[in-house]
């Protein structure tokens, strides 16, 4: 986990523990055994039986920081710049903003793409100033939608932050508040005094001076989904439980020195997000001989693997028996009729969405879809 500060008046700094990531929900299985399958594998059902909601995962860019510090200074900054450690980055005027963004523009080729950045951050600065709870002190941490406010194609306003483009009804409840807005920002966490991050649970709280504060925002449920791949891949997990909770267990993999080996695994599968995640688990092998695992621990993990081959198999069939039911039910989320409409490069989906709160979080997003599309983008 990434550390972060807070500074207090006294000059002394609290680090802050960023919160944890949350899963793919075909990933879980590596980091909670058979029972993280069946966790991801019961959400499921909820989801597609109407008992539980799921939120849009916005793709938002960049990642901001803003708040009060402790001397009650207004700071607006970037992710980058309120981590910075080499810097001041944590900026409180426009002009500072602009510069200490420029200070970073060090190759020449990317000079003109860093200015009109930081020329879009200098003038988000008032208006998300001017927009501030009063008498509050910390920060909130969010993702950036809009910079000005959205050009409208018919009835609806269209703006791209990332990757996925959206079009929002006019006539909706999130439509009307972009009209009145100059800066949209979708917002994930709040840190309070002490430095404590905590999912941020009122938007309501900032004043109507042109900020379009938004959190993740509630989806219904899809119409008929098909549920027997989900009885499927229930009955396929609790056959494989023995096996699979064998080839995870922590006990043993402290004892041969692979305590590391679920994220290796996890690696390898972000890795075929590039490549193709078809056949999960047959190239492994040829993965794991030019991945930057080093010598001796590829040999540990290959002994492992021949030893447990039917633990090995049985990890790899789950994640993508999961994969596959979580991608229709995403496609009938993307089919749904919204007041918010999603799309990578004109094809129907977006980011994806997050179901669950706090630590039972999972996210449901097609790997094949935006996954690939983001980790495409040269940043």
């Amino acid at each position: 986990m990434k550390l972060v500060e807070f500074k207090k008046p006294s000059g002394k700094c609290k680090p802050i523990v960023e919160s944890a990531r949350i899963q793919h929900a075909e990933d879980l299985i590596l980091f909670q055994g058979h029972q993280g399958a069946l966790k991801a594998i019961d959400m499921l059902k909820n989801i597609a039986s109407g008992k539980q909601g799921v939120s849009i995962k916005w793709d938002g860019s960049p990642a901001v920081v803003f708040g009060n510090n402790p001397n009650n200074e207004f700071i607006f900054t970037d992710k980058a710049g309120f981590n910075a450690k080499n810097y001041d980055g944590k900026s409180t005027n426009a002009d500072d903003l602009e510069s200490m963004i420029m200070s970073r523009a060090k190759d020449p080729a990317k000079r003109k793409s860093y200015a009109q950045y930081s020329m879009k951050m200098k003038q988000a600065f008032p208006t998300v100033q001017q927009s501030m709870p009063d008498n509050f002190q910390g920060y909130f941490v969010g993702d950036m939608l809009y910079f000005q406010q959205p050009q409208k194609e018919g009835n609806r306003f269209v703006f791209k932050p990332n990757v996925v483009e959206y079009s929002v009804d006019a006539n909706s409840d999130i439509g009307k508040r972009i009209a009145n807005s100059k800066v949209g920002v979708v917002l994930h966490h709040v840190i309070n005094e002490q430095g404590t991050i905590s999912p941020l649970k009122d938007t309501n709280l900032f004043q109507d001076n042109g900020l379009l504060a938004l959190p993740p925002t509630t989806k219904t449920h899809p119409g008929n989904v098909d549920t027997s791949m989900l009885q499927s891949a229930d009955a396929e997990v609790r056959k494989n439980a023995g096996a699979i909770d064998m080839f995870l267990n922590k006990g043993k993999l402290q004892e041969l020195k692979l305590t590391d080996l679920p994220n290796i695994l996890y690696t390898y599968v972000n890795s075929k997000v590039d490549t193709g995640l078809d056949n999960l688990g047959k190239d492994f092998d040829q993965w794991l001989n030019n991945s930057t695992v080093s010598a001796p621990k590829k040999a540990r993990v290959k002994e492992y693997i021949i030893r447990n081959k039917t633990g090995f198999d049985a990890v790899f069939r789950t994640i993508a028996t999961v994969m596959e039911t979580k991608d229709m039910l995403v496609d009938q989320l993307d089919a749904t009729e919204s007041d918010i409409i999603a799309t990578i490069d004109g094809e129907k989906g977006g980011e994806g969405y997050v179901a669950g709160a706090g630590g039972d979080s999972m996210k449901l997003v097609k790997r094949s879809g935006f996954t690939r599309a983001n980790r495409a983008i040269n940043r």
